[in-house]
This record gives structure tokens, sequence and C-alpha cells, in this order.
């Protein structure tokens, strides 16, 4: 910075203490006397969703809105910007009130979606057990939070219950792992998506009152209509890759949907249905 502004350490380092450091607040940011350089307190970054250069740049356009060349009212409005922007990631990572709260755990899933971004290794803490894992995607998944990940232990990729993660500490270990199998995930409908199994097809058939809430909302990426009837009824394929990723949307659409293939998914929603009549009579 120096070479860059032909100016000296000394009137660097007053820079930074004026006008960056004071907007992060509770001394976050410090000068580091042993190393002579300034440093953010472990583990500021870890903990926040933008990295250091992003942050920097938030931290000099805030400032340099403030100088005595910028209009009051740009400088009001910038003030309040910037403080929507903060507040936003502090307080909130996703809010959808039909949607699990992530809210309380978020400095542990904010080191989380680090992780994934950088693909390092983690250790946490999940149902009571020390993990280490390599972190691929989260996906909300019927409402819920889950993270997809490599568990090293088992040498295998687990779904785990996002909020139930704890105690996050990144790893100064890379990885690389197989993008289409991490890709395949964004199909999925539901936590029983299977991402060693082939996708098969299966057809549906869906009446005119709840066509259009799957032409406004798709299964999932690999809904296709087959056919269009008069009435606005539809014929649809989807591929899944387990039978109970899809019997639970197909139940709570009966009488409006049916099976058209395969005959082994409609034998299993007749015998719930047999199943559940037999326990209320």
């Amino acid at each position: 910075m120096v070479e860059q502004f032909d100016t000296t350490d000394r009137i660097i380092q007053l820079d930074f203490k004026e006008y960056i450091i004071p907007l992060f607040g509770n001394d976050t940011i410090y000068y580091n006397h042993s190393e002579k350089c300034f440093s953010a307190k472990y583990p500021f970054l870890q903990s926040s969703l933008l990295n250091s250069e992003e942050l920097a740049t938030i931290a000099i356009l805030k400032n340099k809105s403030k100088d005595k060349f910028t209009d009051e009212e740009l400088s009001f409005n910038t003030e309040k910007l910037f403080e929507k922007l903060e507040d936003s990631l502090k307080n909130s990572i996703y809010k959808l009130p039909s949607i699990e709260s992530i809210e309380e755990n978020q400095t542990d899933i904010i080191k989380v979606k680090n992780a994934i971004k950088t693909k390092t290794k983690i250790e946490c803490i999940y149902n009571d057990k020390k993990r280490e894992l390599y972190p691929l995607k989260i996906l909300n998944l019927d409402s819920f939070w889950y993270l997809i990940n490599y568990d090293l232990e088992y040498n295998e990729i687990r779904r785990y219950h996002l909020n139930s993660i704890k105690e996050v500490e990144l790893q100064d270990i890379e990885f690389e792992f197989d993008e289409e199998i991490i890709s395949g995930f964004d199909n999925a409908i539901n936590a029983y998506f299977e991402p060693h199994v082939k996708p098969f097809a299966i057809e549906l058939f869906l009446d005119k009152k709840v066509s259009k809430y799957f032409l406004r909302k798709p299964i999932n990426q690999t809904q296709r209509v087959l056919k269009t009837y008069e009435d606005e009824s539809i014929d649809i394929e989807v591929f899944i890759t387990d039978f109970m990723e899809i019997i639970p949307l197909i139940q709570s659409y009966l009488p409006h949907i049916m099976i058209i293939s395969p005959d082994e998914l409609n034998k299993i929603i007749k015998s719930n249905l047999e199943e559940y009549f037999s326990k209320t009579t």
C-alpha cells in the first residue's frame, strides 16, 4: 500500500487506525506488535460470510461515504444501507417461516459454509461424537436443513442435521471431491435421496386440481411433462433414487394423483393405504 499510494508506513497505519478499525468494533482488528502488522481476532474471518478483501472493500466504501466531498443525503443513505447489511450478516442467514430456523447455530453454520466454499476439512461434534468431515453441500429437505458430507470415519457420504452440528473447527487440510456426485443432490426431493444409486424414472398422472402446483413448483429438476390433456390434467416424468423420495408426496396429494409406472410403486402405495384403513376400522 505504501508503494501503491506513494506514502509512508506511518500514514497508512494512522489511516488504518482512524478509518478502518472503528468500523468493525469490539477490538476485532488490532495491531499485532510481534508480527508488526494488523490482525483480526480468531475466528473473525471464519465466522463471517465475507472474505478479507470483501470486508476491506465494505470498510473503505463506508468510510468514503463520510468524507467532506460526499453529498449529505448520500452519506446518510449509505450509512443506513450498511447498517442493514451488517444486521443481515449478524442476525440472519435464511428467514422463511415454514423452514427450520438456523439462527441459534449461526456461528457454526457460517464456518461450515466457509469450509464448503474453500473445500476445507472440518472437525465438529455431531450427536455427542467427534467427527472429521469433508463438508460438501447444505440442503433444505422437507423444510429441515442438512449438511451433505463425506464422513472420514465411515468412508461414505452422509446427511447430518445441520443444527445438530456443533463446535465446528476448520482444519488446514483441503480436499477434492467428485463434483458430479455433489451436483446430484440438486435433484434430491427429501432426505431419502441416495447419491450412489442411479436415478430411475417414474410417471405420474396429475388431475386438473393439482397439476398447476406441480407446474409452478416442479418436484425436482428432472421433472418433465409427457402429456397435457384438454382439462389441463397432465402426465409427468421424474427421476428418483428411492421410492421413499416420492411416496410421501404422492400420498399427500391423493386422490388427485395416480401412478402410471412403475407398478411396484403402485403396490406400495396401495399397501400403505390398506394398512392405514385397517387401523382405523
